[in-house]
């Protein structure tokens, strides 16, 4: 099977970028006897919980560890757990999930008072990006991005509904209102069976959701309709589906799984983490077992990560102060 992971960095390159960090220590990592342990922010049984028991088995063959486990660490929209992946040591033995822009959007807002930040953490890989779509029902009129808008400026109460504030889909939300300089009236659900089943009976205009699984289903049998894509490519499953920058708006929202340390890790570790999971991720048996369960793999380095987040981050900082609309 063709691997379609495009790496632009080596890992002798990963090397020089991480020059700075702290010295290696001289024990040999891992250590036999020694669990590494990654931190899932979810509670058990959800889609990051079952990708992360996907990809562990094949990390902990690849890295040569005694055994690595999954521990879920629900609560406060991934805070919890995400506080304690901070506070580890940063020997390499814990590490876990940041989910973006969850973990952003969660830093950044003051009143939640998180002790982390992307200077608390240390970006090792990516897993999955999952681009954010713009969906109706199959009984809507509109049929693109632009007739929404136009209705919009029409003076037509447009509602969208997303997974929750500052989610994903309230981020795409937020900057189509910008860049069309329109009012979209943002609807909160609790997740995104929820939003779903807001667009499939009629209770909101529209729909911000992420590809893969359920949702697939449902465009592939006509009950929803693909308005606009989040993506700065074509999607692979709906290539005949309009991104939203072929109509006008160039946004590009993702719900993004990313694996990280605590603040202060080896660059020696590091590297060697970060290419535990590449080969992991590269296993020909993984990637099936992946690609069937809808997952949008997609590879990183730390540099790679490390850009990505804060791109993420320098988007989303003018975004905060329009949180409720």
């Amino acid at each position: 099977m063709k691997n379609k992971f495009k790496l632009a960095v080596s890992a002798l390159s990963i090397a020089g970028l991480l020059l700075n960090a702290p010295s290696a220590s001289a024990a040999v990592y891992p250590a036999k006897g020694k669990t590494i342990t990654i931190i899932v922010p979810y509670d058990a049984g959800g889609a990051g919980d079952i990708g992360a028991r996907m990809l562990a088995p094949y990390i902990k063959t690849a890295i040569g560890a005694t055994n690595v486990e999954i521990v879920n660490k629900p609560g406060a929209g991934s805070q919890v757990g995400i506080s304690a992946l901070a506070a580890a040591a940063p020997d390499g033995y814990t590490i876990g999930f940041t989910h973006l822009p969850a973990t952003i959007t969660t830093y950044l807002d003051p009143t939640r008072a998180a002790t982390y930040d992307l200077t608390k953490l240390t970006p090792l890989a990516m897993m999955v990006v999952v681009p954010t779509i713009l969906v109706v029902r199959a009984e809507s009129k509109y049929m693109s991005i632009k007739d929404l808008i136009a209705d919009a400026k029409g003076g037509a109460k447009v509602t969208i509904s997303d997974s929750g504030i500052l989610s994903d889909g309230h981020l795409a939300s937020l900057q189509l209102q910008q860049l069309a300089g329109v009012k979209l009236q943002a609807v909160h659900s609790t997740g995104g069976a929820a939003t779903t089943a807001d667009v499939l009976g009629g209770q909101v205009s529209a729909g911000t959701l992420n590809v893969g699984g359920a949702t697939n289903e449902l465009i592939k049998s006509g009950k929803l309709r693909i308005l606009g894509i989040f993506s700065k490519t074509k999607d692979k499953t709906f290539p005949t589906a309009k991104t939203a920058k072929e109509q006008g708006y160039p946004i590009y929202v993702s719900t993004s799984r990313a694996i990280s340390g605590p603040a202060g890790m080896s660059a020696s570790v590091v590297i060697k983490i970060s290419s535990a999971i590449r080969t992991a991720m590269l296993n020909p048996e993984f990637v099936a077992k992946a690609n069937a369960a809808g997952l949008y793999l997609k590879f990183m380095w730390p540099n790679q990560l490390q850009t990505y987040w804060s791109d993420m981050q320098t988007a989303t900082i003018p975004l905060m102060a329009l949180k409720n609309s």
